[in-house]
């Protein structure tokens, strides 16, 4: 290839990748459809967190559950 055509192919290319790169720091509009006021999504996940870490955290230190359990136990007999 000649030596004026590669450097033609490659200044082309490196605008190219400029172009391409500004063009994707640009702001974009993205339309977002709030849900209406009358639905209300319920999660219940959201709600039993709680009880969701205190499983998790069975799963890992079992005594600590063990320890809770009997003094349920123990504030039932009461």
């Amino acid at each position: 290839m000649d030596r004026e055509l590669e450097r033609y192919i490659i200044t082309g290319l490196v605008l190219i990748l400029l172009v391409l790169g500004i063009s994707g720091c640009g702001v974009k509009n993205v339309q977002v459809q709030q849900p209406e006021e009358k639905e209300q999504i319920s999660q219940p996940t959201i709600s039993n967190l709680e009880g969701i870490a205190f499983a998790l955290g069975c799963m890992f230190d079992p005594t600590s559950c063990q320890e809770k359990k009997e003094l349920g136990k123990t504030e039932e007999g009461k």
